[in-house]
């Protein structure tokens, strides 16, 4: 029996097409590997449907009339979509002064640890001098330290230097958290060819010289990278600016959507509050769009060149 199936499996149907064993061991494989892929496929795509069910819900109940909030059947689009929550949103509170302050605070920030973690690391990556590791080591160190234990001594701090309620106040000690944008630059840096450094050193080419003009452009999307990934960090703080800011006119986005739950009827007025919500996550989406190929490669290629 076994010889004659072994037979069967040789020969196969009649006709030119057969198919042989080797050609029956190679497709059994080749099948699974493709329904694996089909199922990881599967499985991306619903954890990308769990990711943006909440924006859509977000978005669904900033155009949804206040009636249709709370309504008891489930539908992902109201049936009456308005733009009424934004304008209502407006007027309940100064959220274009909010958004205004968010930009202010994220761009500073990212402007700001840029500016200091650039030379820092270029120095750490290329130049030599006394307790260059041990200088690096402590900064890497600091990643360690949780953010909350510095909270206290900095807002005690920022209160004693007359910056409390003041956006300065919020940007000044937030620039000093680079050591990671240093860290990471360093490593773009170092997977730079050391003679492209000797050789502007041999032509009379400083040190600021060098970062500016040979340095800087062979790293600059790990630099777009970072000041992408600052501003959203900035762009997201809450606990630091609602420990510093008081007035109203003063706070961000990320802590002015708090006063929406605790203003109207029904234990706050959700619509409005999710028009600013999707206000707030606009500008975060817009850059992630356009900067999305610099960030995967900054990562992808950093230490590796």
């Amino acid at each position: 029996m076994s010889t004659t199936t072994d037979t069967l499996l040789e020969r196969g149907p009649p006709g030119p097409h057969r198919a042989s064993r080797a050609d029956l061991e190679v497709r059994a494989p080749t099948r699974l590997r493709l329904n694996r892929q089909l199922a990881l496929h599967l499985v991306f795509l619903l954890a990308c449907a769990a990711t943006l069910f909440p924006l859509l819900w977000m978005l669904r109940t900033a155009l949804a009339p206040p009636q249709d909030v709370f309504r008891s059947t489930l539908s992902l689009w109201p049936d009456n979509p308005t733009l009424g929550n934004f304008a209502a949103a407006f007027r309940l509170h100064p959220v274009g002064t909010w958004f205004v302050n968010s930009v202010v605070v994220a761009g500073a920030i990212a402007a700001g640890k840029l500016i200091l973690a650039l030379p820092a690391a270029f120095a750490f990556a290329v130049m030599r001098f006394r307790g260059r590791e041990a200088a690096f080591a402590l900064l890497v160190g600091t990643l360690t330290v949780p953010y909350v234990i510095t909270l206290l001594p900095t807002y005690v701090a920022v209160a004693g230097l007359g910056f409390y309620d003041t956006l300065g106040g919020v940007i000044v000690p937030t620039i000093g958290h680079c050591g990671f944008v240093v860290f990471f630059l360093r490593q773009a840096f170092k997977a730079l060819p050391r003679e492209l450094f000797e050789a502007a050193r041999i032509d009379g080419a400083g040190p600021w010289r060098q970062l500016l003009t040979i340095a800087l452009p062979n790293v600059w999307g790990a630099v777009a990278a970072m000041g992408v990934l600052s501003w959203l960090s900035a762009w997201n703080l809450y606990l630091w600016p609602h420990l510093i800011l008081d007035a109203t006119e003063h706070k961000t986005l990320a802590i002015g959507l708090k006063l929406f739950a605790t203003t109207g009827e029904q234990g706050g007025e959700w619509g409005p509050l999710m028009a600013t919500a999707f206000l707030a996550a606009l500008p975060v989406l817009v850059l992630y769009l356009l900067a999305q190929r610099q960030l995967v490669s900054a990562f992808a290629t950093s230490g590796i060149r």
